[in-house]
């Protein structure tokens, strides 16, 4: 069994130093979410997880600027970041009855593609839950 409480000390004191890490970054290894700024940061792990997504057409939405949105130009995949719990709600609650996908979504971001396997090996690298909708 794991114990992390010596890694996090550690880490807590590179912060203290200002030699390491965020608080935030610890927070997200510790929760294994990590919480994106907008779709363009999410992308750019998303392709250096392996996984293509060519294109970076970030749109934002109208009614609240903090979401982002964007669609891989290869027709495969989107992904959003949500600028709020509330909009992470929503978007999920949109997605459930998009048929036929499979979502990817962890902490203020989603993933959705309508092959599971790029999800599968994006969930080794970034985490997250998937949940197929029929």
């Amino acid at each position: 069994m794991r114990r992390p409480l010596p890694a996090l000390l550690a880490l807590s004191a590179l912060v203290l130093t200002g030699c390491g890490p965020t608080a935030a970054d610890i927070q997200a290894m510790v929760d294994g979410n990590t919480a994106y700024d907008d779709a363009l940061a999410l992308r750019e792990d998303v392709v250096d997880a392996g996984v293509e997504c060519p294109g970076t057409d970030q749109l934002r939405a109208p009614a609240d600027a903090s979401t982002t949105f964007l669609d891989c130009a290869n027709g495969v995949m989107a992904m959003a970041v949500a600028g709020s719990e509330e909009s992470m709600d929503q978007l999920l609650g949109l997605l459930r009855d998009e048929q036929n996908a499979s979502i990817l979504h962890a902490g203020n971001w989603i993933v959705i593609s309508r092959d599971a396997a790029p999800l599968e090996q994006l969930q080794d690298e970034l985490g997250g839950q998937i949940t197929t909708n029929p």
